[in-house]
């Protein structure tokens, strides 16, 4: 997926506010790693790489079968979660080593934050190591983590399941 200019925004202190927040600790070099999608770009995100069926319109939504059926599972997010602070932040946990770890490659390859078909973010990797508690605050039902050069997801399930795989298109 090609983004235009018109496609994302900068981060915004109201709508994007766990990225200010200093409970989070994200500097602003890192801020200006993340960008918000536009409703409209969100919906071509979800429509080409997660579900082009109108009852699909969040991860929690999808189908029994679905092609992003996860193939491993992660350490638990929800205690990494509540763990984080100035003394131990986000980028040097085991959430941060899984998600990096799972996504690699060109280190700029554009990553995706998937919260539903309206609501998406675009961020780098060094990004989602230091910002992922930011992103769950924003939504944590379920959302997905999608990498379209590679294929790879991540899914953040509730109660803390955190489970990876590739897109089973995308292998083929």
């Amino acid at each position: 997926m090609i983004l235009t200019t018109d496609a994302c925004r900068p981060l915004q202190l109201e709508p994007d506010w766990p990225f200010f927040d200093a409970d989070f600790h994200v500097t602003a070099q890192m801020r200006a790693q993340v960008r918000a999608l536009t409703p409209d770009a969100a919906a071509r995100l979800w429509t080409r790489h997660v579900s082009a069926h109108p009852d699909e319109t969040h991860p929690m939504h999808l189908s029994s079968g679905h092609r992003l059926g996860p193939t491993v599972c992660g350490p638990d997010w929800q205690a990494e979660f509540d763990a984080v602070s100035f003394e131990h932040p986000a980028s040097q946990g085991s959430v941060a080593a899984f998600l990096i770890g799972h996504f690699h490659g060109v280190v700029a390859d554009p990553l995706f934050f998937i919260a539903s078909r309206s609501l998406a973010y675009v961020l780098t990797r060094a990004a989602l190591a230091a910002c992922w508690p930011c992103l769950l605050t924003l939504s944590d039902e379920g959302p997905l983590l999608y990498q379209p050069v590679t294929g790879k997801f991540v899914w953040f399930r509730p109660h803390g399941a955190l489970a990876a795989g590739g897109d089973k298109l995308a292998a083929v």
